[in-house]
């Protein structure tokens, strides 16, 4: 693995154990709320423009998370009961079609329904709640990594995390989304 994601995987190891139920749902919900921020300021028309081939439209960042975040969800109430979630993991490009065909605001209340989905699991958590530690998700994750050129490129791996962890990372990946539809915009 590449060093940003040893150093990746060591933050998330290492913020999990420190973080309690309330601190990971404030963090959650805050970057829930600072990506919703950021599409509600994207039109129609913006959306739906291709910034070059092969690359994602906002529209398409959208449905993935509301897709990964519906399923990030499940797979956390999974873990919260101390089991393995069933099924393959939540795959890095999962996307459903529907940015292609929606109207952009139903593609925004499903990115939005599927984040208060995500809060709400969390929202049954207290610090004093006892959770089992020992259930684990296999999960894809991808960190950007610097090339000997000087160019960044994404890495692509499975890791198996606890549930702490995986509400980071699915934190962590609301934050990288929202970058990505500030870069979409700014051009």
């Amino acid at each position: 693995m590449a060093p940003e994601s040893v150093q990746a995987l060591e933050y998330l190891r290492t913020r999990a154990a420190k973080l309690g139920a309330a601190g990971l749902r404030e963090r959650v919900r805050a970057a829930a709320q600072e990506l919703e921020n950021t599409v509600a300021a994207v039109s129609e028309t913006e959306a739906r423009a291709r910034p070059c081939a092969g690359k994602w439209t906002i529209a398409e960042v959208v449905d993935h998370i509301a897709q990964t975040q519906i399923r990030a969800a499940e797979e956390l109430r999974h873990l919260l009961a101390g089991k393995r979630p069933p099924g393959p993991p939540v795959y890095e490009a999962l996307r459903s079609g529907a940015a292609a065909w929606a109207p952009w605001a139903e593609l925004i209340e499903g990115m939005r329904s599927a984040n208060r989905e995500m809060v709400a699991v969390l929202e049954g958590l207290s610090d004093e709640t006892s959770l089992p530690e020992r259930a684990t998700v296999r999960s894809i994750l991808v960190v950007g990594r610097l090339r000997a050129d000087g160019h960044s490129e994404p890495q692509t791996f499975a890791v198996e995390l606890g549930w702490k962890e995986y509400v980071l990372a699915q934190r962590l990946h609301l934050i990288e989304h929202r970058n990505q539809i500030k870069k979409l915009r700014s051009g």
